[in-house]
């Protein structure tokens, strides 16, 4: 065997195992992308630069690895071509060198070195980083020339093509979440705790707050024996005192501040003076604004008022985390779960369940553009105020009233034809 075949083959062989490489690393790049790559920076320390270096040149490094690719590709296939055309002839040499070149950069140049880095990104991009910083600089002219090059096409077709970003989108993290809840690796409870955070931020307080009708409240006049009876009636701890009318709520009263008169006899004392300054909230504030205006002020309860200035109700912190981690019961709470399964495809569900809520718990999108609970979407069903037992269809839903007092809808039954005999537990959703 000539010394010019053996430097011809092994130059191919080299060339083929570059392919490799910029195969192998623009993947990885692509997988693990920017807050990855970030996150690399704490975990290899002796790489910080480096990794610091790719996380800023994200669109410098996939084109240093494109352009390298092409041209080591482009280099075997010639050599290839060169070595088969003068062994096989000008007939077949040509179409011998597709045939093989083909098979090799398809599976060793690209289906192979992709699937790898997909699967270890972090050690393929750890070892490649300092030949990619090599061929980045080597390669610099070529990088600069094709990036204005790109720069202009995308001025031409009024489109912007020399950005690259791969921050994670909301969108991509709920679907990230659901495939994870799929595969197994998070829990159900998880998944809602996750979407609950990602959703913070688009809650209004007005779909968690405790409406006015369900306030518990105690005049302005009332004495400290009264009020510690309505505390143990309720189980509350903080509690809205208003003068004369709901929407002129002149403070809040704690629990705690009832001890002192309490121990020292003083029944028949105002809770006036022992009422704390309330704090009011707009309905239309985000969930997560309101929580930093509470935490700031060191509160845990707040008044929501209207556009009118009037009282439409009230949050506290417990409702607030309650939209992260779901439901806190503690010792005093003895409540019907807002969605409850009972069987046989009925599910009896709160009034003031929020539709986005029951759509997530029954797997069906109830979507009403002018109200947000059940009671409303119930009563815009039937146009009217229905009596207990009355009931209307929504798609394949039969939906019931069950318990209605003074013209509010405190309980419905939501009923699927479909679930009729599903081999379900009944329980809470």
């Amino acid at each position: 065997m000539s010394s010019e075949l053996v430097g011809s083959i092994g130059l191919l062989l080299l060339f083929l195992l570059m392919s490799f490489y910029f195969s192998t690393t623009e993947t990885a790049i692509t997988a693990a992308g920017k807050i990855k790559l970030r996150a690399l920076e704490n975990a290899y320390p002796d790489r910080k630069g480096g990794f610091s270096w790719l996380a800023d040149n994200i669109q410098k490094s996939l084109t240093v690895t494109l352009v390298g690719n092409n041209v080591v590709n482009i280099a075997a296939s010639a050599i290839a071509t060169a070595l088969f055309t003068s062994y096989f002839g000008a007939a077949y040499g040509p179409l011998i060198a597709i045939v093989v070149m083909t098979t090799l950069v398809v599976i060793f140049c690209e289906i192979l070195p992709k699937n790898i880095a997909i699967a270890h990104k972090e050690t393929v991009i750890y070892h490649s980083l300092p030949a990619l910083r090599m061929f980045g600089f080597v390669l610099a002219p070529i990088i600069y020339l094709v990036q204005r090059i790109v720069w202009f096409i995308g001025r031409l077709i009024g489109l912007r093509l020399d950005t690259y970003s791969s921050f994670v989108t909301r969108e991509d993290l709920e679907i990230m979440v659901h495939a994870s809840e799929e595969s197994g690796a998070l829990e159900e409870d998880e998944r809602r705790m996750i979407n609950g955070v990602i959703s913070f931020e688009e809650t209004r307080v007005s779909e968690i707050m405790v409406a006015r009708t369900d306030m518990m409240t105690i005049p302005s006049d009332t004495t400290v024996e009264r009020a510690s009876s309505v505390f143990l009636e309720s189980g509350h701890s903080r509690v809205p005192v208003y003068e004369r009318e709901l929407d002129k709520i002149t403070g809040v009263l704690y629990v705690k501040d009832l001890l002192g008169p309490l121990s020292l006899g003083m029944l028949d004392a105002s809770v006036t003076d022992l009422q704390r300054a309330p704090l009011f909230i707009p309905e239309t504030i985000k969930t997560d604004e309101a929580f930093e205006l509470m935490k700031k002020s060191r509160t845990h309860l707040a008044i929501v008022v209207d556009e009118y200035g009037g009282t439409a109700g009230l949050v506290t912190l417990e409702d607030l985390l309650e939209e992260i981690v779901g439901d806190i019961q503690d010792e005093y709470d003895d409540e019907i779960p807002d969605v409850l399964y009972e069987g046989n495809g009925s599910y009896l569900v709160q009034g003031y369940v929020n539709l986005d809520e029951l759509s997530e718990a029954l797997d069906y999108d109830f979507e009403f553009d002018d109200v947000e609970t059940v009671a409303g979407m119930l009563l815009t069903l039937k146009g009217n105020f229905p009596e207990e037992g009355e009931s209307v269809t929504y798609g394949p839903w039969r939906i019931s009233a069950v318990e209605v007092v003074d013209h509010r809808i405190l309980q419905a039954r939501i009923e699927n034809a479909a679930d009729i005999g599903a081999e379900v537990a009944p329980g809470e959703i």
